[in-house]
């Protein structure tokens, strides 16, 4: 058993598992975020109510509790503040510098733009230049906050009207009150999370990236193998190794999102931390029992790690469940109870009892459960998994129908 001591930014449903891994093996685990409520802070052994984002009041925390390592697991507006208490206290992360660049979307495309590398056409808004969008040509793009995650805020717009119909949420949702609207490239949406050892790239697992229909871009679920061809992986990966040397990150997890259209690869966002939409949970399936989230807790905490050869991964999917529309939450319960009996369903999870009041499934935090199903290959995977959201038919209901 462990005597260290884990500092984990954020204690919301994304953060669980990496609480309840660091417990396991025996550390002692802090906590903290702005919301006192949320469920990781019952299981540390201390939780605070300090910001994530607050600098100085995180590495008051740290030094308090002598801690050996922190972690902002699924959260890129944490990753700054990880990354500056680390350098403070010479504990293991990546650069504060390189965090700023990389968890704000209008540096990033700036970086990405210095160093001569694909990006898609990219402009910075905030309120007061709201009317210079009137300059922009046709098509579609996509508006984000430069400071969020989770797909808060996001939006892929065609036309001004939609521009101004939404660039007050969106800058709502960026710390900084800043944004950025960039062209859309529709093509073949992935992700990539994976493990950076001495400055390369040692494992990598690719994700093929499901979403909700526009005009909103939050992930509803992952499949695994990817169906990305082997010459396209190898091109992505020189392009990560490229821009983590540029960066100065060489160790430790990492997730990027990205896209590939007309035989051209787009970074569209990479961050150097555990990857969120329980990325780790269907890793773990469809590995038959990697750990990325107790690599990540050693890694971060100054223990040595040994990592198996390359790991292949069985057909599975996640399934981000969510409604289309506000109301309270409802869903087949009998066919709930039928899909769970099936042998390529490895698990259904609700986050939220029958009847409670829900959003409607724009970003990470409108979810309402999640599901694990497996195949003999892609098609029968990405078959089951279509099944069981027909089946399962989750969906809100108002109050008078209940």
């Amino acid at each position: 058993m462990s005597s260290r001591t884990l500092l984990v930014l954020a204690a919301s449903r994304y953060q669980l598992r990496t609480i309840q891994t660091a417990k396991r093996l025996g550390y002692r685990v802090i906590t903290t975020d702005n919301v006192p409520t949320n469920p990781g802070h019952a299981l540390a052994d201390q939780a605070y109510a300090t910001d994530t984002t607050d600098l100085e009041g995180v590495l008051s925390i740290a030094r308090r509790e002598h801690i050996d390592g922190i972690v902002a697991p699924c959260t890129d507006v944490a990753v700054p503040t990880a990354a500056y208490v680390a350098e403070k206290l010479r504990l293991r992360g990546p650069p504060y510098e390189s965090s700023l660049i990389l968890c704000n979307k209008g540096r990033f495309r700036s970086f990405l733009a210095q160093h001569g590398i694909p990006a898609p056409q990219t402009r910075e808004i905030c309120i007061s230049a709201g009317t210079s969008t009137q300059s922009l040509q046709g098509g579609t793009w996509i508006m984000k906050p430069a400071l969020s995650s989770g797909a808060k805020g996001v939006f892929i717009v065609t036309s001004i009207a939609d521009i101004e119909a939404h660039i007050a949420t969106t800058l709502a949702c960026s710390s900084d009150g800043q944004g950025v609207l960039e062209r859309f490239i529709d093509g073949f949406q992935g992700t990539c999370e994976g493990i950076l050892q001495h400055g390369r790239i040692t494992h990598a697992f690719f994700l093929d990236r499901q979403t909700v229909a526009p005009p909103y871009a939050a992930t509803s679920g992952h499949h695994v193998p990817t169906l990305l061809d082997t010459r396209t992986q190898a091109e992505l990966l020189d392009r990560l190794n490229q821009l983590w040397g540029l960066l100065g990150v060489s160790d430790g997890p990492f997730d990027c999102d990205y896209v590939v259209a007309e035989d051209q690869v787009y970074v569209l966002e990479m961050t150097p931390r555990l990857g969120g939409n329980s990325i780790s949970t269907l890793l773990h399936a469809a590995s038959g029992g990697f750990d990325l989230v107790e690599f990540a807790v050693r890694y971060a905490c100054g223990e040595g790690v040994s990592l198996p050869a390359p790991i292949q991964l069985a057909p599975t999917a996640l399934v981000i469940l969510g409604a289309t529309s506000a109301g309270k939450l409802a869903y087949n319960i009998q066919e709930r109870q039928a899909l769970e009996r099936e042998p390529w369903v490895l698990s259904i999870s609700f986050d939220l009892e029958p009847g409670a009041p829900i959003e409607s499934f724009i970003n990470g935090r409108h979810r309402v459960g999640e599901a694990l199903v497996r195949g003999t290959d892609r098609e029968d995977l990405d078959m089951h998994a279509c099944d069981l959201r027909r089946r399962l038919d989750v969906r809100a209901i108002n109050a008078i129908a209940i």
